[in-house]
């Protein structure tokens, strides 16, 4: 069976074809009474309207036959659509060559007449054609002929129209579709610009009409939506005194960004005059042509964090002004590497040149031998558990050999994510202090005992005065002497005391260790205030058996002392309780009093070296405060600890610690 030739412009043909989306589609009232009409007309059982695909004919309308597509390689349409002008014709299918062993002729359709006019479409391609069959040999007249051409454009016409329509529609969907999805992006990018972490508004026109602000810029301007559609001039008149409308103009005018950072701006918001600073930006809206319809106005607010640079600004120049003054040095040292980055005060007090690089090494070097250990230890423990370093020490300069006293303190500092990076302090010469107090301690320790002597004497000749004047039974000038002989008793304290601190402070204080029961001390302490205090006012609790190594005699004095203060600062009748118990490794002793307590701003130095409570309760109590340093520094001095708990108006009460021995 020969086969219809491919036309030359097959791919055109189809491409034409499938542009109509007519193939596979469902039958159509317009396209059947087509067909219908053309079989009346030429008086034939089947009509089709048969268009030629790649590989089979499908019928858009199939009158008299229930067929709705056939292999190409026995459509008669095939050989129609190679002549697009002609109406192929064929009156006996079984004498033409062309078709005399079709299946379609010799199987059980048994076509003999065909009678085809090729579907071509405006731009010259056969899509197919309007045909008409019958069983038996036909010849069509001229006017059957012009009538299926007819036909033929009608169906051309039909499709031009279907396409159209589905064109409009598809066209119109896709409007739909856009103007859903432009009002969908308007709404996001509404969301988005109200969101959006800075101040955002919208200026049209030369007049700058606000055609849109985000909540962010309504409360930047102090106003709500109703300025929206207004001129800037006429909605924010406070602002165009700022000079912001012949700015923007500019902007409009020349299509160039105009921004500034950190602008101080002072204006009325919200009925008062606030200062704000703002970084913000005019930038020009431009359309194709490059010419502008609107300007974008975007605005941070950067108020707080300007001002709070601005506050440690000028804390920073405050303090290199305080450094300056103190004739302070300023150090800094990161505590992975032991970088050491020092200015030239610091410098200078350790001896070097002023542009001379340093190290931590050299500088741990100039400090005298006795004291370097503890510097490395002190600054090492407090740059691994995050302490204060706070330590006076003597050193040697570098280069000019000078003997100096300097404190040094310094604190670590972390970096944002709070991870530890380096250490940093001050310190200051206090050589000129030292000198101060080692020349009071030389002063207080030549005066007591100098003082010490004539004191013995007199105190000797008080006795002999007090045993002859009770021989003569001269009993008033026996308890006279006996008075006097308790005034320089108080006296010879208050010397021994004086000479504590200075040996004290000189590290010369000895320690007589021995081993013995702390209860031993309660006991002495008991015998002691027994004789010049009311029985029972001073309750003594003991432990049990408790044994320490230390200097006896001064640990009782430590007792003492606390025990004498608990009188001295409680009512005419105190209950005072002194006890002992064991915690852990340690022996506690506790003195409680019910007397005037302790303001909670002096707990932090009621052991300091004469420091002196300032209230108008204690100011008539004699005292140089020195007795609770002393307390401290033998306890210390023995590897123990001591303090206080007060609450002021209800007592007191004070602790030492002492390590029990091994």
């Amino acid at each position: 069976m020969p086969i219809a030739p491919i036309p030359s412009t097959e791919q055109e043909r189809l491409n034409a074809l499938y542009s109509y989306n007519i193939l596979d589609t469902a039958s159509e009232e317009d396209f059947d009474e087509l067909t219908g009409l053309a079989s009346a007309i030429c008086n034939t059982p089947i009509a089709l309207i048969s268009f030629v695909d790649k590989h089979r004919q499908w019928f858009k309308s199939h009158n008299g036959l229930d067929v709705t597509e056939t292999d190409r390689a026995m459509s008669f349409c095939a050989y129609a659509i190679n002549e697009p002008t002609e109406i192929l014709e064929v009156e006996d299918a079984e004498q033409d060559l062309r078709f005399s062993d079709n299946p379609l002729v010799t199987g059980d359709m048994n076509l003999t007449f065909y009678a085809g006019v090729p579907l071509v479409n405006a731009d010259g391609a056969a899509l197919g054609s309007l045909c008409v069959i019958n069983y038996v040999p036909q010849k069509l007249n001229d006017m059957q002929r012009k009538a299926l051409k007819i036909l033929a454009k009608q169906v051309i016409d039909k499709l031009e129209l279907r396409r159209k329509l589905l064109d409009a529609e598809t066209t119109g969907q896709r409007i739909l579709e856009l103007n859903n999805l432009l009002l969908s992006k308007e709404r996001e990018a509404i969301q988005i610009v109200q969101h959006a972490p800075s101040a955002m508004a919208l200026h049209v026109g030369e007049a700058m009409t606000i055609r849109f602000a985000n909540k962010r810029m309504l409360d930047a301007w102090g106003k709500d939506e109703s300025v929206f559609g207004q001129a800037f001039q006429e909605a924010l008149p406070e602002l165009s005194k700022l000079d912001f409308p012949r700015t923007m103009r500019k902007v409009y005018q020349k299509g160039i960004i105009y921004e500034q950072n950190e602008a101080h701006m002072l204006y009325e918001h919200r009925g008062e005059i606030r200062e704000f600073y703002y970084n913000y930006a005019f930038t020009p809206l431009t359309r194709k042509d490059g010419t502008v319809w609107g300007i974008l106005n975007t605005a941070l607010d950067v108020t707080q964090s300007v001002k709070d640079r601005l506050a440690v600004e000028q804390a920073e120049e405050e303090l290199r002004l305080a450094i300056q003054s103190a004739e302070l040095g300023t150090w800094k040292m990161n505590i992975g590497t032991l970088e050491l980055t020092a200015s030239k005060r610091f410098k200078e007090l350790f001896g070097f040149y002023p542009d001379e690089e340093i190290t931590y090494e050299a500088v741990i070097g100039q400090v005298e031998d006795g004291s370097r250990n503890l510097v490395i230890e002190s600054l090492a423990t407090a740059m691994k558990e995050g302490k204060s370093f706070d330590l006076e020490y003597p050193i040697v300069g570098f280069h000019d050999g000078k003997f100096r006293w300097v404190r040094t303190t310094g604190k670590l500092v972390k970096s944002i994510n709070g991870s530890p990076t380096q250490f940093s302090g001050i310190v200051a010469d206090i050589t000129e202090r030292k000198q101060d107090e080692q020349r009071k301690n030389d002063f207080i320790t030549v005066v007591s005992h100098e003082l010490k002597t004539p004191l013995t004497s007199m105190k000797g000749y008080l006795q002999v005065i007090e045993m002859k004047a009770r021989k003569v039974s001269a009993g008033d000038v026996a308890e006279i002497a006996k008075k006097a002989q308790r005034q320089t008793d108080r006296m010879q304290e208050m010397i021994t005391g004086f000479l504590d601190v200075a040996r004290i402070t000189e590290g010369k204080i000895l320690l007589n260790q021995s081993s013995f029961d702390i209860n031993s001390i309660l006991q002495s302490a008991e015998d002691d205030v027994t004789v010049t205090v009311k029985s029972g006012l001073v309750k003594f609790t003991r432990c049990e058996q408790v044994f320490i190594n230390g200097d006896k005699g001064k640990i009782e004095q430590v007792l003492l002392n606390l025990v004498n203060n608990a009188i001295k600062y409680s009512p005419r009748e105190p209950i005072i309780t002194v006890s002992c118990i064991k915690e852990e490794n340690n022996a506690v002793i506790r003195v409680i009093d019910r007397g005037l307590g302790i303001h909670p701003a002096d707990l932090p130095n009621i052991f300091e070296r004469f420091y002196r409570v300032d209230h108008k309760d204690v100011k008539m109590i004699a005292g140089f405060g020195i007795g609770l340093y002393i307390c401290k520094e033998i306890i210390e001095r023995h590897g123990g600890s001591i303090g206080v708990n007060s609450v002021l108006g209800e007592g007191s009460e004070f602790w030492f610690k002492l390590p029990i021995a091994v």
